[in-house]
């Protein structure tokens, strides 16, 4: 099974700020000693609740979505305004091939076994000159700078700490690993062991990891 994590944080010290914004839907857990987090059955969707854009004029959020079969997703919520935001692509290039397949050859493309190796590798070339066309994988950490990373002061982080960050989402470490990438980050900002985190599996009766407040 394929994880997807997906909710919205909080400082544990602001935990009683956050009850009030809670639906009955929801669920809120004790992350670790660092964070709270409120889960939703709707955090995989583009648009936040208004619940959760209310609660974030009370206390900075943090948004994270993590699914490992497609990509990565990190916004902080600050005064009712998304003040960061950071999206990376697992598999842009494998994903813009399948796509291009269907334009190049029909839906059938799939289904010819014969001409599927060369119909595969001129989808994945066309889909890599694309990308390096748009400036692919730079583009991804266009955001990545030491002017825009001061939108996590919200969360208390050190410039050390701010500093990290910068160092771990490169490029070079995007090739090397983007899931081990991602990993470094959210141990870095004391989101660790981060996965299977959400409201699906957090809701199921054998879920023991986290404390729900």
């Amino acid at each position: 099974m394929s994880d997807f994590s997906a909710g919205v944080f909080a400082l544990s010290k602001n935990k009683d700020k956050v009850y009030p914004f809670l639906t009955k839907k929801d669920l809120f857990i004790q992350y670790n000693d660092q964070w709270v987090g409120k889960l939703s059955d709707t955090d995989y969707e583009e648009r936040f609740q208004p619940q959760t854009i209310a609660l974030s004029k009370e206390v900075p959020l943090l948004y994270i979505m993590n699914a490992e079969d497609h990509g990565f997703s990190m916004k902080i919520l600050h005064d009712g305004n998304t003040t960061f935001q950071f999206e990376l692509p697992y598999y842009a290039e494998a994903e813009l091939a399948h796509e291009l397949g269907y334009e190049l050859f029909g839906e059938e493309w799939l289904f010819e076994p014969d001409k599927l190796e060369q119909r595969s590798k001129q989808a994945n070339e066309e889909a890599a000159k694309i990308l390096k066309e748009q400036g692919a994988p730079a583009i991804y950490f266009a955001s990545i700078n030491e002017e825009n990373l001061k939108a996590f002061h919200v969360f208390d982080f050190s410039h050390d700490t701010l500093q990290e960050i910068c160092e771990i989402l490169t490029v070079e470490n995007f090739v090397q690993g983007s899931h081990k990438m991602v990993f470094a980050l959210l141990n870095c900002i004391g989101l660790t062991d981060f996965s299977f985190v959400a409201h699906s599996y957090v809701f199921t009766e054998d879920e023991d990891r986290f404390k729900v407040l």
